[in-house]
């Protein structure tokens, strides 16, 4: 066995023909060839792992073709990303039927034209590099878009996580449910990038962003003249995800009339564009999103009939304030991601800084989180790289929000979560002057959510009425 380059190597000869071999490496010297005296499924399977390179086999043997054969569905059912062409000296169209038929990419009789050879050798590579180049960008979407870009600990985001690989493996329509900043979309590109559409368009568009006159032609497409301005034919959205995902974001904003045309494409699979008189059938799988609730959705912002077709499957994406124990995995990724971007030159977050930020409700969740990361490092000065908890009250502070508690003085080890949501209750009461609709408006929860953790801290709901000057929720035991 001998090797002509220790380059590259992209083709193993494999044939016990040695003149064979060796007018096959001449021919083909600027691939690198190697050369193996042994064309059995072994030495193949030996050869291709040793070389990484391998991307094609000429395969032969001198006294049997059924020997190349044998070897190259031996070697197929353990390398599928190999390519082979079988020679023979023998050629029959017997022969060359079964060596397609067993997945040879090609029969070549000897002696052969080596044009013809070369020509072939060089379509069969392109082909591999251009399935390569497919994969890696495979790789590259999933990397980008699939779940694990959800940077999470918390059990609750388990489920959302659950529902979604589910929603994956299916073309059923999806709801996604989550305030401003969640991260909506970043899961509905990882269902789209880890489904059977992956490698077709992932088209979004925001609901509230359309002009009320343009959302039929904007979903469904116009033709030319349909009305004033449309100088040219329109596919829409819908055209243009065909065979893909269309996100519909902001469901809740389109108004009733352009939901019953959007009902009835659901239905039907078929589009009409403005203006035109013919139907086109399109195959897009759908997944909405909203910030409202499913009662909100269900019985004011969306047709009942909609809503249940597009409600097949629900997925809740809880707001930060609800999975405080993400707050340390997004910061320090949020901090990586400026600082690999040369925006800024923070490296890490003062433990005392990170607990001031658990206090804070978030109300624009996690794109306010990143935001904030963001920010605090561009304009952290160039002596530091901590991010301390001065500059987190600083901003803070020109958001509205009160200084948070020091680390007691006594241990200096930060407040506990239970008392930081305390504070921050009693500071929103004072704020709102005791209207505790107007303080649960302020810490972005609802006012039922606010009445349950003034139970939970064991305070009186009545006597809360109170808490707008002197006395503080954190002065009170916390039970």
């Amino acid at each position: 066995m001998t090797t002509q380059s220790q380059g590259a190597k992209r083709i193993l000869i494999a044939s016990d023909d040695a003149e064979l071999n060796g007018a096959l490496a001449r021919l083909l010297d600027e691939y690198h060839s190697i050369v193996s005296d042994d064309g059995t499924a072994e030495t193949i399977l030996r050869e291709g792992q040793r070389h990484d390179g391998v991307r094609l086999v000429l395969v032969a043997n001198s006294g049997a073709d059924a020997c190349a054969l044998d070897a190259l569905q031996a070697v197929r059912r353990q390398r599928s990303d190999l390519a082979f062409v079988v020679l023979s000296r023998h050629p029959t169209i017997e022969v060359a039927a079964e060596s397609i038929r067993r997945g040879a990419e090609d029969f070549v009789p000897v002696p052969y034209s080596g044009e013809i050879v070369r020509k072939e050798v060089a379509r069969i590579l392109e082909a591999a590099e251009l399935r390569d180049r497919i994969e890696h960008l495979d790789r590259f979407v999933a990397a980008r878009y699939g779940f694990e870009r959800v940077i999470s600990c918390s059990p609750r985001m388990r489920a959302v996580f659950d529902r979604s690989n589910a929603a994956a493996r299916s073309d059923t329509p999806v709801l996604i449910i989550g305030e401003t900043g969640t991260g909506k979309e970043l899961i509905a590109r990882a269902i789209h990038a880890n489904g059977r559409r992956a490698r077709r368009a992932f088209v979004p568009i925001n609901c509230a962003a359309l002009p009320r006159d343009l959302i039929e032609s904007e979903l469904f497409g116009h033709r030319r003249g349909a009305f004033s301005g449309a100088s040219t034919d329109h596919p829409g959205l819908f055209v243009s995800a065909h065979d893909g995902t269309l996100f519909l974001d902001e469901i809740s904003e389109l108004p009733l009339e352009a939901q019953a045309k959007l009902l009835r494409v659901l239905q039907n699979g078929e589009v009409r564009p403005v203006g035109g008189l013919d139907s086109r059938r399109v195959d897009v799988r759908i997944v909405a999103a909203t910030n409202r609730s499913l009662v909100q959705l269900r019985d004011r912002d969306m047709r009942q009939d909609l809503f249940f077709r597009l409600s097949v499957l629900v997925i809740e994406i809880p707001p930060l304030r609800e999975r405080r124990e993400d707050l340390p995995l997004l910061a320090a990724h949020f901090l990586a991601a400026t600082r690999d971007r040369g925006a800024g030159h923070g490296t890490n977050l003062d433990p005392v800084a990170l607990d001031l930020l658990t206090g804070y409700p978030f109300p624009g969740n996690v794109r306010e989180l990143e935001n904030m990361i963001e920010g605090l490092s561009v304009t952290l000065p160039l002596d530091r790289t901590t991010i301390g908890a001065d500059d987190v009250r600083a901003w803070l502070e020109r958001r509205g929000v009160s200084a948070m508690p020091q680390a007691s003085d006594a241990t200096g080890v930060p407040l506990r979560l239970a008392a930081l949501e305390a504070w921050a209750i009693g500071e929103a009461l004072k704020h709102a002057k005791g209207n505790k609709t107007a303080a649960a408006h302020i810490l972005g929860i609802s006012r039922d959510t606010l009445y349950r953790k003034l139970h939970d801290l064991g305070i009186d709901v009545e006597a809360s009425e109170d808490l707008t000057s002197s006395e503080s929720l954190t002065d009170r035991p916390i039970h």
